[in-house]
């Protein structure tokens, strides 16, 4: 069972993750704020815990009951693909397919939030970095290949 202390860990973990990518694209006014990626690592915490416990206790209580909660691991990465979508919809007539790395970054918060929801601090911590990393690389990347 998650303890409530360690569920309370586990989420907040999860928005202070989520908040270092969304402060990456809060900073460059991309199409989702940093709220959105605090909520989305903050909630796929959440939800992979409370299901934790669920199917630990459901299992605990009821033995002829099968609970694969490997199962919300696919409705949030599903779920979260619909907030990914909204971000790279846009109304410009670029011809240029905009907003698609908010929409990646949007997903990999999930990932964040499942990992943290797992337990798994540390590796949610090395994704935010990473992520992070990625997202200023580009930007750095594109700005050297416009100077040339």
């Amino acid at each position: 069972m998650v303890e409530f202390s360690e569920f309370m860990l586990r989420t907040l973990f999860a928005g202070a993750c989520g908040l270092l990518v969304g402060l990456d694209r809060e900073a460059k006014n991309k199409p989702l704020g940093a709220h959105a990626y605090i909520l989305v690592a903050l909630g796929s915490a959440a939800l992979m815990s409370v299901t934790l416990n669920f199917s630990l206790s459901a299992v605990a209580n009821e033995q002829d009951m099968i609970v694969d909660p490997s199962r919300l691991m696919q409705g949030i990465v599903g779920g979260i693909g619909f907030l990914g979508a909204g971000a790279i919809m846009n109304s410009n007539d670029s011809k240029r397919l905009r907003g698609v790395g908010s929409g990646a970054a949007i997903w990999a918060a999930g990932t964040i939030g499942i990992a943290c929801g797992l337990g798994y601090l540390a590796e949610a911590a090395f994704l935010a970095a990473v992520i992070f990393a990625i997202l200023n690389l580009h930007d750095w990347f594109e700005r050297k290949a416009g100077d040339a």
